[in-house]
C-alpha cells in the first residue's frame, strides 16, 4: 500500500491555485488555518475583491453561560451561505445601524441609547453621544435617537474624524417629532450642533457630509473648526442645494450611494406598504430652463445600471462592478429598511419592535424583477439587518492577529 500523502505537503503554488477557487474571504481563512504550509500558498494568491455581508439578527440575545462566546450571522454574497463570526458579548440586544470599512459596526446597546462603535477585528468599542444641542436653541441638550451614521475618516486615531448622523428627539414614551441632523468630532459624549432637516440617508463624500430628503433635496454640510477647540466646539458650513426632478412617486426609502466617482439617489418603489416592487437609480445633472439664463442641479434617471451593482443601506451603501465579479448581476441589493417613519418605533418598558427580515434581495431589472434573499425570515426584536461592508478583511490580518 502506497504511503498516505499529507496534505501539508502540497506544493505552494498548488495551495495557491487552490485557492484562487476560493473567492471568498472566510473560505481562504480556514484554509490558511489548516497549517503553515497552507498559510504560505494562499498568502502567494492575492485576497480577491470582496462584496459586503449582510449582517442578520440575531436568534437569540439571551445571557450567555460562562466562557461561552457570541457569535453573529453574515450572509455572504460570494458564496451563497452564512458565516457566524465572534463579536462582543454585550451586542445580544442591541439594534445596529449601519456600518464602516474596516470592521467597525454602528449599534445602540439599550436599542435606544448608549450610542457606540465597536471593531469586529479588534474589539475595540467607542462611544457616541446620546445627547445633542441645537445651535441658537433655548434647550441645550436633547437625548437622541441614531437612526444612521457615518464618519468622515477611519476611527484610528480619533483625531480629525467627524461624525454625522440622522436622529430623533427622544421622549420618555415615543420617538416623535422631525428628523434632525447632528455632527460632532469623535471622543465627544455630546453632538455639537443638531438642526431641524427631514433627512433619509447620509453620507460622506467629496469632502462633505450629504443628507438626503425624501424629495431629492441635498443638504451639504462641511465641518469646521480649530485645532486648540473643545470637542464640542464643532460648527458646519450648510448649502441647501433643492433638486427638483426627483422621482418620489410610492417611494418607501432613497438612498446616497458614491460610484464612478458621481453621486447617485436610489429610489425604492414600493408599490404597498411592505412590498418592493421596483427601484429608479438617479444621477444629478444640469438643466437650463427656456426662460432661465442659469442651469440648474436636477435628478436624471439612468436609462441602465451598466454593469453597477449598488448594496444600498442607510449610512453604509457601496458600489461594485459587475465585470469584476463573474456570474453575478447588476442590479440594486437592498434591505429591509423601508420608510424610516413606517419602521418599528422602539419604546422603553412597552415590549420589544418587531424588524422584519425579509423583505430583502436584489432587483435586477424592470418592474418586480426582485429575488428576495429569505423570504420566511420571522421578524426579529433585537435589530434589522445591515449591510456590513466592513467584513473586507485580509487573510493575512484574519490568521496572524
Amino acid at each position: 500500500m502506497a504511503p498516505r500523502r499529507s496534505w501539508a505537503n502540497l506544493p505552494a503554488d498548488l495551495v495557491a491555485e487552490i485557492a484562487r477557487c476560493l473567492p471568498c474571504v472566510a473560505d481562504r481563512v480556514r484554509a490558511a488555518r489548516a497549517c503553515r504550509a497552507w498559510l504560505q500558498g494562499v498568502l502567494m494568491d492575492p485576497c480577491p475583491l470582496q462584496l459586503p455581508w449582510l449582517l442578520l439578527p440575531y436568534q437569540s440575545a439571551a445571557a450567555l453561560p460562562p466562557g461561552a462566546t457570541r457569535t453573529a450571522s453574515f450572509f455572504c454574497f460570494l458564496c451563497n451561505r452564512t458565516h457566524r463570526v465572534a463579536v462582543p458579548d454585550d451586542t445580544g440586544d442591541a439594534r445596529f445601524f449601519g456600518a464602516y470599512p474596516g470592521g467597525w459596526l454602528f449599534l445602540a446597546y439599550g436599542q435606544s441609547r448608549r450610542h457606540g462603535l465597536v471593531n469586529l477585528r479588534s474589539q475595540e468599542s467607542l462611544d457616541l453621544p446620546d445627547e445633542a444641542f441645537t445651535l441658537g436653541g433655548s434647550a441645550p441638550r436633547h437625548p437622541v435617537f441614531i437612526r444612521a451614521a457615518v464618519l468622515s475618516v477611519p476611527p484610528d486615531p480619533l483625531e480629525g474624524c467627524i461624525a454625522a448622523a440622522i436622529v430623533t428627539d427622544l421622549t420618555p414614551e415615543y420617538l416623535v417629532g422631525p428628523m434632525h441632523i447632528t455632527l460632532w468630532r469623535m471622543g465627544s459624549r455630546l453632538a455639537s450642533c443638531l438642526f431641524q432637516f427631514d433627512a433619509e440617508d447620509v453620507i460622506y463624500h467629496d469632502g462633505a457630509f450629504h443628507f438626503l430628503s425624501h424629495g431629492g433635496d441635498l443638504l451639504i454640510c462641511w465641518p469646521e473648526f480649530q485645532d486648540e477647540a473643545p470637542l464640542e466646539g464643532l460648527h458646519a458650513r450648510r448649502k441647501f442645494q433643492g433638486m427638483p426632478g426627483g422621482y418620489v412617486l410610492n417611494a418607501g426609502a432613497h438612498y446616497l450611494v458614491e460610484c464612478r466617482g458621481e453621486l447617485l439617489m436610489v429610489v425604492r418603489v414600493q408599490t404597498h406598504q411592505e412590498v418592493t416592487s421596483e427601484f429608479k437609480v438617479l444621477r444629478i445633472t444640469q438643466e437650463q430652463a427656456p426662460d432661465d439664463d442659469d442651469a440648474h442641479d436636477v435628478w436624471t434617471e439612468l436609462p441602465a445600471l451598466d454593469g453597477r451593482m449598488l448594496f444600498v443601506g442607510r449610512g453604509c451603501s457601496r458600489s461594485f462592478e459587475m465585470a469584476d465579479f463573474p456570474g453575478f448581476h447588476e442590479g440594486v441589493y437592498f434591505l429591509d429598511d423601508g420608510n424610516f417613519h413606517a419602521a418599528p418605533m422602539t419604546r422603553d418598558g412597552d415590549g420589544p419592535p418587531q424588524y422584519s427580515c425579509c423583505n430583502n434581495g436584489l432587483w435586477s431589472g424592470p418592474p418586480d424583477h426582485v429575488r428576495c434573499w429569505f423570504p420566511e425570515q420571522h421578524p426579529s426584536t433585537y435589530s434589522s439587518p445591515i449591510i456590513d461592508n466592513a467584513v473586507q478583511v485580509t487573510v493575512q490580518h484574519v490568521v496572524l492577529s
